[in-house]
């Protein structure tokens, strides 16, 4: 019985059925996600078992009021998944009878009698009104759940079940929900393979990770434990389904404590995150999972080494397979971190045994052979890219010298396996790898570019330009690759920003009037232009002397207006900066109301002179009303204080200039080479980094003369003996003051070189050396920093009127202190 108020639900006795029909759930297209949404809409109609009129009756009611909320398109059936079971309750518990080879069967499922549906039809009606209390909703869902006991396989299978289920999963308390996966363990895999039943599942592995705390931890683990054990034992079965695949994955991620807000990362992958990855040096060198909340590490072994021991008589067929093959990549990912498991599981996919893990080479003739296989369908080149990427730095240049060693080029050019070599390229590890790769790549990049494989050419590119080897001779292969005339450089960066259309009428090939710009030509030119300046002389003269109109078309472009941003913040010289910017003269205004190239403009501005800014800002001032109307206009207008020169021009030309001098004396002063060569700062951060160098070398140069006069003192003093005990007669306590700081500066230096900022700490205490010294700063020192506050909170006042520890001995023999009066030493 369940109470809502004054309303009762009453549950009878039920009968039992005795009408066992059922049919086949469809699974022919895998189940669709929308975007920012974490539950995942469901799939078509099933056929529903024939039974009385009363239960069509409600079914069709159901259906009318849900009208225009959940939408479902009939779609065929498929027999090989949904409601489909390998084996009985008994196979599941005991991993010996499990037999992977064994196909996957069509059960006949119990058709849920009118009583219980009517029964879930009124609960579901109590959601829908909104008629339960929120002190009242967990005992609900608890009684509720109660009455699944031993009919949880045809309740959470049901087309309209299955949804009030989930409602009462996400309602109830821990207890009634570890229970409810307690008694569903034995069908836990049937329904996990379900189109309805998985909705339901992963609705309480959600719920689950929502109930962590410390006292509910061994119970939940506890729980997870047994649903590992159950999955684990019909790996194969489960990981092959369109939606068991997907359970799977949730239940990897809860068990590594992966956050529920990231668990989209491991269902879909993006190509052009992937390729953001591989072409970005700063993620490219770090594999590890992102942030990660209380896992159950143990359990997250035990699920990835069990379900690779079950599957591993089937791993050939499981890695060519698409769902499987998700489920494999999700446990790499999941694994980074520890090698010993990487290598293990690493070992069992590609074919290896358990006792090739101990061996000192995993890769054999035998192996060789498996990975090549590998290559030539897209489910398993996937699998393999994340192999390369994950791998410990050993096997990675096992992997490089004994397997793609000599065939890069012939991998390249094949259509899945080139993304494998672009996975190769983009983890490598030292610069002896990319030696090894670019000596045999580097000669094919116009070889690679005819056969419609840049992405290849940009992983070289970035990875070079990562570990900083063989810049040159690539810059200068692409160069010769993308030009016929190498006398004459001009088309250099135009032939690559149309990449594809060059290439395809080489002959013949002019700049298109319109038209996007080619993503990965745009692409490698970002990369080109962070080498140093000697590297790149022939893009930056053709990006130089490109025509007006060709210049804006670049800017106006999404990919070359971030190619002209990048030339921006080359090593290019300032003139030639200049130059470029002074061809897009009355085109600034149009710029600015674009949302991509808004940023061209920002960079423009940044690099410009004080004439060009100036100009800049009449054009926007144009414009100014429409810009401050779009969602990016606002900043851009605040950026570079345009209002500001629409009421005081020249006082804002005063601004520039000084901002403009400030940045060319801290240039004069110590200059602006980085790493990549003489990149350009805005004056704005120029100038703080100047006030903070020259903060530092004063504060160096006041250590190095008082250890010069340290040192000047010893050894006045070992030709003078009496002059210490003279010295502080006078009040010069010499050692003592000159030892304390030498030794205070020698400590921060140890500080500094560790690259933490913390106090100094003497011994083994945790107090700090402030603290440590017993000394409260002087009264002066106390109301300069008083002074230099703008307003005074009232714990300034306080300390203001508080009195020193000085101060202190004489008021307690009643001697007063005047306010403010200068202390005596």
């Amino acid at each position: 019985m369940v109470c809502v108020g004054s309303k009762t639900i009453k549950r009878k006795k039920l009968k039992p059925s005795s009408s066992d029909t059922g049919d086949e759930e469809d699974t022919s297209k895998r189940r669709g996600r929308k975007k920012g949404k974490d539950k995942k809409p469901r799939e078509g109609h099933s056929r529903l078992p024939e039974g009385s009129s009363s239960k069509k009756r409600q079914n069709r009611k159901i259906k009318e009021k849900n009208l225009g909320k959940r939408p479902h398109d009939r779609v065929k059936n498929d027999p090989s998944e949904g409601s489909s079971k390998s084996g009985n309750g008994k196979n599941l518990k005991s991993s010996k009878n499990f037999e992977p080879s064994k196909p996957v069967q069509s059960i006949l499922r119990k058709r849920v009698d009118p009583e219980t549906a009517k029964y879930f039809s009124e609960i579901a009606n109590l959601f829908e009104s909104n008629a339960i209390d929120l002190e009242d909703r967990a005992t609900i869902c608890g009684n509720a759940l109660e009455e699944t006991r031993g009919k949880e396989l045809e309740l959470a299978t049901d087309i309209v079940i299955s949804r009030t289920l989930q409602n009462l999963l996400e309602g109830c308390e821990l207890d009634q929900l570890c229970g409810f996966l307690h008694n569903c363990a034995e069908v836990f895999a049937t329904i996990a393979m379900d189109k309805f039943g998985s909705h339901v599942i992963e609705t309480a592995l959600r719920s689950l990770a929502k109930h962590q705390d410390e006292r509910s931890y061994c119970y939940i683990e506890e729980t997870l434990h047994l649903m590992c054990q159950v999955v684990a034992a019909d790996a194969a079965n489960v990981m092959q389904s369109r939606y068991g695949s997907h359970v799977l994955r949730s239940l990897l991620c809860l068990c590594k404590g992966v956050p529920l807000d990231s668990l989209e990362e491991y269902h879909t992958t993006k190509p052009s995150a992937v390729l953001s990855e591989r072409l970005n040096p700063a993620k490219s060198v770090d594999k590890n999972p992102g942030r990660l909340e209380n896992g159950f590490i143990d359990t997250f072994k035990f699920l990835v080494r069990e379900t690779l021991n079950h599957a591993k008589d089937e791993i050939s067929a499981l890695r060519a397979d698409k769902y499987s093959s998700f489920v494999l990549q999700t446990a790499l990912k999941l694994s980074v971190g520890n090698d010993q498991e990487l290598i293990h599981a690493i070992s069992i996919l590609l074919g290896g045994h358990e006792e090739n893990v101990s061996q000192e080479k995993l890769i054999d003739s035998e192996r060789k052979q498996e990975i090549m296989v590998l290559l030539g369908d897209p489910a398993s080149s996937h699998l393999l890219e994340v192999i390369i990427e994950v791998a410990p730095e050993t096997l990675y240049a096992e992997l490089l010298t004994e397997v793609f060693k000599g065939s890069l080029f012939e991998i390249s050019s094949h259509p899945y396996g080139n993304f494998v070599v672009q996975a190769l390229i983009a983890s490598a590890r030292t610069s002896d790898h990319i030696n090894l790769i670019s000596e045999e790549l580097c000669p094919k990049l116009k070889e690679l570019l005819e056969l419609g494989k840049p992405g290849v050419v940009a992983s070289i590119l970035a990875a070079c330009q990562r570990l900083q080897v063989n810049g040159r001779e690539c810059c200068e292969a692409l160069a010769a690759a993308v030009n016929s005339d190498p006398e004459s450089p001009s088309h250099v960066v135009s032939h690559i920003l149309f990449l594809e259309s060059y290439f395809r009428d080489k002959a013949d090939w002019e700049w298109p009037p319109s038209g996007k710009m080619n993503v990965l030509g745009c692409l490698m030119l970002q990369t080109i232009f962070k080498y140093p300046n000697q590297y790149i002389r022939p893009y930056i003269a053709s990006i130089t002397s490109m025509d007006d109109a060709h210049i804006f078309q670049t800017a106006k472009d999404a990919g070359g207006s971030r190619v002209l941003e990048a030339f921006l913040s080359s090593a290019a010289s300032t003139k030639l900066k200049l130059k470029v910017i002074a061809k897009l003269r009355g085109h600034y205004g149009e710029l600015a109301l674009n949302p991509s190239s808004s940023f061209t403009i920002e960079k423009c501005f940044s690099a410009s002179n004080v004439s060009l800014k100036e100009t800049m800002a009449e054009e926007l001032v144009a414009v100014q009303a429409e810009l401050s109307k779009t969602k990016h206009g606002p900043y851009i207008l605040k950026k570079l204080d345009i209002d500001g020169f629409a009421r005081r021009p020249e006082q804002w030309k005063k601004s520039q200039s000084s901002k403009e001098a400030a940045y060319r004396e801290f240039q004069a002063t110590f200059g602006s080479k980085n790493e990549h060569g003489s990149n350009e700062q805005p004056p704005e951060s120029s100038q703080k980094s100047s006030n903070r160098r020259k903060r530092k070398e004063k504060a160096s140069d006041d250590t190095d003369h008082g250890d010069n006069l340290a040192n000047g003192l010893s050894s006045l003093r070992s030709e003078f003996p009496g002059l210490a005990i003279s010295m502080a007669k006078l009040g010069f306590p010499m050692d003592k003051q000159s030892t304390k700081k030498r030794k205070f500066a020698k400590e921060t230096a140890g500080e500094e070189a560790d690259g933490k900022k913390r106090f100094i700490r003497s011994g083994g205490s945790n107090t700090s050396f402030l603290r440590e010294s017993g000394k409260r700063k002087s009264s002066g020192t106390e109301l300069a920093d008083l002074a230099c506050k703008s307003t005074l909170t009232s714990t300034d006042v306080r300390e203001l009127f508080k009195p020193s520890t000085k101060n202190e001995n004489y008021q307690s023999q009643g001697a007063r202190v005047p306010f403010l009066k200068k202390q005596k030493r």
